[in-house]
């Protein structure tokens, strides 16, 4: 009796302190799967500028689509609250960063290495729920000069903001 209550005693004791290691291994992975969309954002961006010629029409500029896989929280990802490219949602947009939130914690900023200025029309475009979200990055001439427009994609393939001016 007294090995089965001492066995019960630290079981309890070793989950309670490897829990909050559980709990950064889960925000270290889903905060890696987020960086790792940051990355190819940046890299679309970049092809775009030294690939592509900017164009004002934007049915015909040069587009290209990336996703972000915002996972369930489970035993190994924990749940994303928010992904914004652009700034922070509510924010100013036109920013060359993607800030995102894991779980209920502080928002994180990732600079996005691209060689261009990034125009989002509509203000930042924020991504929240579960599963796979895309964006759009597409190469316009605006009155500022050549930029890359960050939209939502639409069903006929698209940004959102398309139509949009991008200054």
């Amino acid at each position: 009796m007294i090995r089965a209550v001492l066995a019960a005693v630290l079981t309890t004791a070793v989950l309670a302190a490897s829990l909050p290691a559980v709990e950064d291994a889960r925000a270290d992975r889903t905060a890696t799967a987020i960086d790792a969309s940051t990355e190819r954002l940046s890299a679309a961006g970049s092809a775009l500028a030294f690939e592509s010629d900017p164009t004002r029409d934007p049915a015909v500029a040069p587009t290209r689509a990336v996703t972000f896989s915002l996972p369930p929280p489970t035993w190994t990802t924990a749940g994303v609250g928010f992904v914004a490219v652009g700034g922070p949602p509510d924010g100013p947009g036109n920013r060359s960063v993607v800030t995102y939130a894991v779980g209920d914690g502080r928002p994180t900023t990732r600079r996005l290495s691209v060689p261009l200025p990034l125009r989002t029309p509509d203000g930042p475009v924020v991504l929240r729920g579960r599963g796979d979200r895309s964006v759009t990055v597409s190469l316009r001439r605006t009155p500022a000069g050549p930029a890359l427009v960050v939209g939502r994609p639409t069903a006929d393939g698209a940004a959102e903001s398309a139509g949009r001016a991008a200054a």
